[in-house]
């Protein structure tokens, strides 16, 4: 999971061994529908999900990556959620 500003740099991110400042470079780009991502890892596909929020008149982009796609729509509005709520606070 990783939230990137308008430019794609990384506002915050989960604890993870992985760099995701390219994934967070590419967010702005799939969550305006710009472009649809398809990410590798170890030769496996993974699913990528974006989500647009708004804090203090910013547009963020929170990133979730891998897992079904279910489960990781759920993860991915709780997170934004999550997020909105502390940047708000």
């Amino acid at each position: 999971m990783v939230i990137a500003d308008e430019s794609g740099f990384v506002v915050s991110q989960s604890t993870t061994d992985l760099d995701l400042t390219m994934l967070a470079a590419v967010a702005p780009l799939v969550g305006r529908g710009r472009a649809r991502a398809t990410v590798k890892r170890d030769g496996q596909e993974r699913g990528l999900s974006v989500k647009t929020i708004e804090v203090l008149g910013e547009t963020l982009y929170v990133a979730c990556l891998g897992g079904k796609f279910g489960s990781r729509e759920r993860e991915l509005a709780t997170s934004a959620n999550a997020a909105k709520r502390i940047l708000l606070s």
